[in-house]
């Protein structure tokens, strides 16, 4: 999901399939505890506004301390040249100062990964990095952990403005009126589709469809011209049920998606949730859609996209992370080889000129881009001495200056979060005439729009959460389940993790 220092401009080239598979693998190789050790006040017993007792950041201590100053970082979930962009930035980081020295180290292709060997360690402080970099969904068992310094705290000692960063992206990321890490890899689900089979099914490949119910029409229209057997590929995540609430300004838990205080229950067992599962089990059932389990590192949605020579692909549309935009177009440049990327997949059965991508904003139920923001997240811990937390924040504070949050956008694909990045010139030329960023543009867009008052679910047990939700989208679109009773089902296991994790 990202790319080399140099962007090559690409305009509206078709994609080399190959690479795209490659590549493409490697972008999605995305439960907690109450506190078990760290500050003994962390955790959101009563919620409010925290922002003016935060804990100290202690930025003197890095001019104490004798020799260079050791950060460890783990990361994972990136791939391709998303990954060289962080480790670029490492490097980049190091060369400019002689006090600090970070060491990325990538545990694992997936942000489950990397949670879990954090989980396995976190009893045991003296194991744990000085920086980690987790999904979204993370930032509730964090804050309970009270292993993290919340990175306002030295945004506050160091004068940096945290009105620098959007609205939308510092919300998602806050608790209690405190922004807890210090840099934030913001993503949102787009549309991708294929401008060509649009163009034989006669649809306007330059109007796509806005909502799901256009969705649905568009790939009627894609089946009956015999274009292919379902032209909606869907990937069996519960983001996108999420996303799609949310844009409907519905909370899958209570107090405001558990922003104001900590959720003491599920609240997605409505009439629209409901009928929005019975929508894409319709669809799946009138074959227009194409669904696949949501298996880690899984790139079968993708490869339903591709069309062999002689024949249609399965699928000509998919909804997925706005991440993928910049690395579909480093493949057109062949900077990724399938050796590179692990995958064992034969090019010479794709029609190549048959795939032009292209993208639009994620299709609502009311209406297009209505989104907040995702993605993932640094974090500075409180286990380390107090140079290496000084050190974690110096690293941190480096990426939020313009000229390297840009490179998170340009080369890295995720979108910008500094808001002075979308003023620059080289920037918006990006969008008008590079492959990548003309499909990011639309997430660009949305995420500019957000409303920082409707941002996504802050729940401890996140992973809980989200396996109750998984299991019930997968009964009702793998199984043939009926979405009233799943749902039904998956809220009362919700309510009791709740209840466990809040100690009833």
């Amino acid at each position: 999901m990202s790319r080399s220092t140099s962007t090559p401009s690409h305009s509206r080239r078709p994609l080399r399939a190959l690479a795209l598979v490659a590549t493409i693998g490697l972008i999605l190789a995305a439960c907690g505890s109450p506190p078990t050790s760290g500050d003994k006040d962390a955790g959101r017993d009563t919620g409010g506004d925290k922002s003016d007792s935060l804990p100290t950041c202690p930025l003197d201590a890095l001019a104490k301390a004798t020799g260079k100053v050791k950060v460890d970082m783990w990361y994972g979930g990136l791939g391709g040249v998303t990954q060289e962009t962080m480790e670029d930035m490492a490097k980049k980081f190091n060369a400019s100062q002689d006090k600090i020295e970070v060491r990325a180290n990538n545990q694992g292709r997936s942000y489950q990964e990397v949670l879990r060997k954090y989980e396995g360690a976190s009893s045991k402080p003296s194991q744990l990095p000085q920086v980690v970099y987790l999904e979204d969904t993370a930032l509730g068992e964090m804050v309970d952990k009270g292993q993290v310094l919340p990175a306002e705290s030295c945004m506050k000692a160091d004068d940096y403005d945290t009105t620098q960063i959007l609205p939308a992206a510092r919300s998602a990321f806050s608790v209690d009126g405190t922004l807890y890490p210090g840099y934030m890899n913001v993503s949102t689900p787009i549309l991708y589709y294929n401008k060509s089979i649009f163009v034989k099914a006669g649809l306007d490949p330059d109007n796509p469809p806005g909502t799901l119910e256009e969705v649905k029409a568009a790939a009627e229209k894609i089946k009956a011209a015999g274009l292919a057997d379902k032209p909606l590929s869907f990937k069996v995540d519960r983001w996108f049920f999420e996303t799609w609430l949310a844009g409907i300004g519905q909370d899958v838990v209570n107090n405001d998606n558990g922003r104001t205080k900590a959720p003491t229950e599920a609240t997605f067992d409505t009439p629209e949730g409901v009928n929005l599962l019975k929508t894409l089990q319709e669809m799946k059932s009138e074959g227009l859609l194409n669904a696949f389990a949501a298996t880690e590192g899984s790139i079968d949605h993708y490869l339903a996209l591709l069309p062999p020579k002689g024949g249609n692909p399965q699928s000509a549309m998919l909804v997925e992370t706005s991440t993928a935009t910049t690395t579909m177009a480093a493949v057109v440049a062949g900077q990724i080889t399938p050796a590179e990327a692990g995958v064992d997949f034969d090019a010479s059965v794709v029609d190549k000129a048959a795939l032009v991508p292209a993208s639009a904003p994620y299709p609502g139920i009311e209406a297009p881009g209505k989104v907040f923001a995702s993605g993932g997240a640094f974090y500075i811990l409180n286990t380390s001495s107090d140079a290496q937390q000084a050190a974690s924040w110096e690293f941190l504070k480096f990426m939020l200056k313009p000229e390297n949050a840009k490179e998170w956008h340009v080369k890295g694909g995720y979108l910008p979060v500094v808001k002075s990045v979308l003023e620059e010139p080289d920037v918006q030329k990006f969008w008008t005439d590079d492959l990548a960023g003309v499909m990011a543009k639309p997430a660009v867009d949305q995420l500019k729009a957000a409303d920082p008052d409707q941002s996504g679910p802050l729940i401890g047990p996140y992973v809980d959460f989200a396996n109750a939700l998984q299991t019930a989208m997968e009964n009702v679109l793998l199984d043939s389940g009926d979405p009233a009773k799943e749902l039904k089902t998956a809220e009362a296991a919700v309510n009791k993790s709740l209840d466990d994790y809040n100690g009833g």
